[in-house]
């Protein structure tokens, strides 16, 4: 897979999230141990090292709620209890997974259309995928990839570890070697 271009990993990014209550961000791989820069994209603690789209409602809306800290809606604080939540998983499982973060549910049956629109959605999730080729890895909150690396997401996503206070949350993180990707979607139901 070749790596994705910024203007088709935002168009990608956009067509699958844009009106969704998500945080999709990147930040820079900088520690050994890669939780450290999950937590920093988490807490906004940095930003996109090409200077590409982010979705992240919350951080537009932090002066209409000076209470919150810059981790909001995040409750995960450390590299240990990220560790806990998270569980590797392919990257087919992974694509499958942020087109199931389009439904507020995480279901595929709940898109709308979907049998028609199943390889476009998989083609944009792939186009997300792409931009940390080569050698990246997949961790999800998901509770069915807890001991299977190759759950079909497409078949059912059991609810996940959670790392905020809401409902229900899922979330991807994307590790590279020079980068962290991290998909979430929130339920505030």
């Amino acid at each position: 897979m070749n790596p994705a271009s910024q203007q088709d990993w935002e168009a990608a990014a956009l067509r699958l999230f844009e009106d969704e209550y998500v945080f999709v961000a990147t930040g820079p791989r900088r520690h050994a141990d890669w939780r450290t820069d999950v937590l920093a994209v988490m807490s906004r603690a940095t930003s996109d090292p090409r200077g590409w789209e982010t979705l992240d409602e919350d951080k537009e809306r932090s002066t209409e709620y000076p209470e919150r800290d810059a981790s909001f809606p995040f409750t995960v604080s450390t590299e240990s209890r990220l560790g806990e939540i998270l569980h590797e998983v392919g990257p087919g499982p992974a694509a499958q997974l942020l087109v199931a973060l389009t439904d507020e549910w995480f279901q595929v049956k709940n898109i709308r259309d979907f049998p028609k629109r199943r390889e476009v959605l998989l083609a944009d999730a792939r186009t997300l995928l792409a931009r940390y080729t080569p050698g990246y890895t997949c961790y999800t909150t998901a509770g069915n990839a807890a001991g299977d690396r190759t759950p079909e997401f497409f078949d059912k996503v059991t609810g996940g570890f959670q790392a905020t206070d809401y409902l229900s949350d899922l979330g991807l993180v994307v590790v590279s070697s020079e980068e962290v990707g991290v998909f979430w979607r929130f339920n505030t139901y």
